[in-house]
């Protein structure tokens, strides 16, 4: 500005809400280009909160579902399954309550081999027919534990242990950690031992080949590109359950069926067929694809289940027990229990239930699952086809509306569905793993009218991103995305019985989220990275360059615990859209007085005297230090001509 000019007129930094890439940063200019643990709440800006542990303990494995049920005696409880166990949550406590495939009572079934230095040892057992797979867990309990096998004493051979090699059918290898080493080689010992075996570990990560899943719509390669290399043969283990009063129901995914009477939380689950009487057992589900309690009629129904007759798995079959009884699923004019199959589709992904029904998607069609009274109970209508669910976990409900992920395409049903508007949605299916889609998790969180996919990109195999969807403006959905300090959730489940929404993370704990102002994963908590970019803007007409001299900032610092929470104000400055960006001052906004009773008014940085030149530039807010929430409202800047070279 000239000495004794006129003061220049003032550019209101304000942009549209949500982030936008579907155009070039230039094609988006008055918008958001860029985003990290950034929401938008009636239309304005601000930084997420942190997040805490909430289980004292990491899990065996990788969580894959989380789900809250009460007891009658009104005690909270979780039920959540990983690839490797499925446990109970009482309080911040796992308690494992993973099933048993078999028990057996070997005869000295351990083999030593002498290592003098060694203190962790190859046990070799011999179990005929023994069925483990690498990674399953096994318990052993000895007769006697008295003496010693190969110079360790037996009752280290006590207690729960993982395969580590399957050398045949009739003997593997678990590793026991001694604080001595084996001393001689014993080809037979151990005395009378019982095995019992737990279910077998599922995989953390799709394994790759030609098989089910194989196809555009489940990713074997890009969004939008012809079929290449031949994708999923073993899925990962995914899990369902449901509350069967105060006890659960839960199944692993095409495989099993289980029980939990959480009259005691602690001790295993069974298998549902072992809990309905002798006469009956043959005609309750083994396997199924998911296992859900009708709200409405008390009716326990699994999809693709094996039907009466055999016990090999049909997986468009929908059978249902009788009404507020698990174990009776023979139909007869006694009983309202049946089945049906649908007529389009050839496996079934995911069973919704929302507040009039549930919708049943399978790999190329929705339907509309409902109970109609008798004599058929349920009945079924086809929604529509060529709807493509991405993963069995990408779809959530609200009640009244249900939202998924599809390929291409974030897709949603009220009644209609109806493909949803979406400003990220070629870039999140350009940065997708198209290799790991089952691994896509939906959450909701009412609170902040937000839906929120965990996924995984960038080449990752585990969950590491999130992409959200502010749904409370429906003509006009707001999208936003990123990742909790570079690490993501691989569950999410909204505020139940904790005041905030609980998610489990790779690390194997599941975490409080927007609790606090910290990333409380490590020790001491750090700080939250987030940030929000705006896509480049011409300052003046895009010929001049303009002189910046002054910056008024507009913010909040709600939610803060630090006594002077603080946020950069960073501008990136270019001439020309295609010419590289050079970073400008990096002038801090730090709050000098928080607000009292009688004036909640916070006091901070005033003004910014800086003095920079450019044609056109974008704007960063981040957050800078540790403790800091903020909000940001409409700041300013003092910009005038000064020439165009």
């Amino acid at each position: 500005m000239a000495e004794g000019g006129p003061a220049p007129d003032p550019i209101k930094l304000q942009f549209r809400p949500g982030v936008n890439r579907e155009t070039t940063n230039y094609g988006n200019t008055g918008g958001w280009y860029d985003c990290n643990l950034i929401r938008w709440r009636s239309g304005t800006a601000e930084s997420m909160g942190g997040w805490t542990k909430f289980t004292s303990s990491p899990a065996e494995g990788t969580f894959r579902s989380l789900f809250p049920f009460t007891k009658l005696n009104g005690l909270n409880l979780y039920a959540a399954g990983t690839n490797l166990k499925y446990y109970l949550i009482q309080g911040s406590q796992l308690v494992d309550i993973t099933p048993l495939r078999d028990t057996e009572t070997l005869t000295d079934p351990f083999t030593t081999v002498a290592a003098t230095s060694v203190t962790s040892h190859l046990i070799t057992v011999a179990d005929t027919a023994h069925g483990c797979d690498v990674g399953d867990f096994v318990t052993f309990d000895l007769a006697s534990i008295v003496g010693t096998l190969g110079g360790i004493a037996l009752a280290d051979f006590e207690g729960e242990f993982q395969v580590v090699e399957v050398i045949n059918a009739d003997s593997y290898t678990f590793t026991l950690t001694t604080s001595s080493p084996v001393t001689s080689t014993v080809a037979t010992g151990g005395g009378t031992v019982t095995a019992e075996y737990q279910i077998n570990v599922g995989f953390a990560t799709a394994q790759t080949g030609d098989g089910w899943g194989t196809g555009v719509w489940s990713g074997s390669v890009g969004w939008g590109q012809g079929t290449g290399d031949p994708l999923t043969t073993e899925g990962i283990r995914l899990w369902s359950e449901d509350a069967f009063g105060e006890d659960i129901l839960f199944n692993a995914r095409n495989a099993g069926v289980y029980f939990k009477d959480t009259s005691t939380v602690s001790g295993r689950a069974v298998t549902l067929r072992s809990t309905a009487a002798s006469a009956i057992q043959q005609y309750v589900p083994v396997v199924a694809s998911q296992v859900l309690v009708s709200d409405n009629s008390r009716h326990v129904i699994c999809f693709g289940a094996n039907p009466l007759d055999s016990d090999t798995q049909d997986p468009v079959l929908i059978r249902w027990s009788t009404t507020e009884d698990k174990t009776v699923w023979f139909p007869d004019t006694t009983n309202s229990a049946g089945e049906l199959r649908l007529g389009v589709g050839s496996s079934i992904l995911k069973a919704v239930e929302t507040t009039t029904e549930v919708l049943v998607f399978t790999d190329v069609s929705l339907h509309s699952f409902k109970y109609v009274g008798p004599p058929y109970t349920f009945g079924e209508v086809r929604i529509g086809t060529n709807i493509h669910l991405i993963g069995p976990n990408a779809v959530i409900s609200t009640g009244a509306m249900t939202f998924w992920m599809a390929n291409g395409v974030f897709q949603m049903y009220d009644g209609v569905v109806r493909d949803m508007p979406c400003s990220v949605r070629q870039y999140i299916f350009s940065i997708l793993n198209f290799n790991q889609t089952d691994k896509i998790y939906a959450g909701v969180d009412r609170q902040y009218k937000e839906v929120i996919w965990h996924l995984p990109v960038n080449g990752s195999e585990e969950c590491n991103f999130y992409v959200v969807c502010n749904y409370e403006d429906q003509s006009n959905l707001i999208w936003y995305y990123g990742s909790y300090n570079d690490v993501g959730r691989t569950t999410w489940l909204d505020a139940w019985h904790e005041d905030v929404p609980l998610a489990a993370s790779p690390d194997g704990y599941i975490y409080m989220q927007d609790l606090g102002t910290r990333d409380n994963s490590v020790a001491p908590g750090a700080k939250l990275d987030a940030y929000l970019t705006s896509s480049v803007f011409e300052i003046g007409s895009g010929m001049d360059f303009m002189l910046i001299s002054r910056i008024i900032p507009d913010v909040n610092f709600y939610g803060s615990n630090t006594q002077t929470p603080r946020i950069t104000f960073r501008f990136n400055k270019r001439d020309y859209p295609g010419s590289g960006f050079v970073t400008g001052p990096d002038p801090n906004i730090t709050r000098t007085a928080a607000g009292t009773l009688l004036v909640p008014v916070e006091e901070y940085t005033d003004k910014l005297d800086r003095r920079f030149r450019a044609r056109s530039i974008d704007f960063t807010v981040a957050t800078d230090t540790d403790g800091t929430l903020w909000q940001l409202g409409v700041p300013r800047l003092y910009a005038s001509p000064d020439g165009q070279r």
